[in-house]
């Protein structure tokens, strides 16, 4: 499975950057899955002990949500310094989510964008840690 727009690659350990999610969905619980969405929780990764599945909801139109894979650079490199997120895929509302196959270049381009303003943006000021995207 690819990624969408990128890895961001975040100069801090994993355990800051899940508390940098966690306050981000305290103070912004509009980006948690609503239930109404949780019947398309049903991504089946492969299992890997370096990633950590999370979920980002966007009301706004166009209404969406993204499976993120967040990173553990300690388990998968030995680096306790760096964490990173994925977008691994998008769903519209509908039964199957859309991979970065199935996706067009502006699409793509519009998904990371709006990552990068609504999610790093914050991510990066709760953690105070500098962010590298890696393409």
């Amino acid at each position: 499975m690819g990624q969408i727009g990128g890895t961001y690659s975040f100069h801090t350990s994993k355990d800051t950057l899940e508390r940098a999610i966690d306050t981000l969905f305290a103070k912004y619980p509009e980006y948690k899955m609503p239930q109404k969405w949780e019947q398309y929780n049903t991504l089946k990764p492969r299992p890997a002990s370096y990633l950590e599945n999370k979920y980002f909801y966007f009301k706004d139109q166009p209404e969406e949500m993204y499976y993120v894979v967040l990173i553990d650079n300690l388990v998968m490199t030995g680096d306790s310094s760096r964490a990173g997120l994925a977008i691994r895929a998008v769903n519209t509302g509908k039964s199957k989510w859309l991979l970065e196959s199935a996706l067009g270049y502006g699409d793509e381009r519009r998904i990371a964008k709006r990552f990068d303003t609504e999610i790093i943006s914050k991510l990066q000021q709760y953690t105070g840690a500098k962010v590298r995207k890696e393409e």
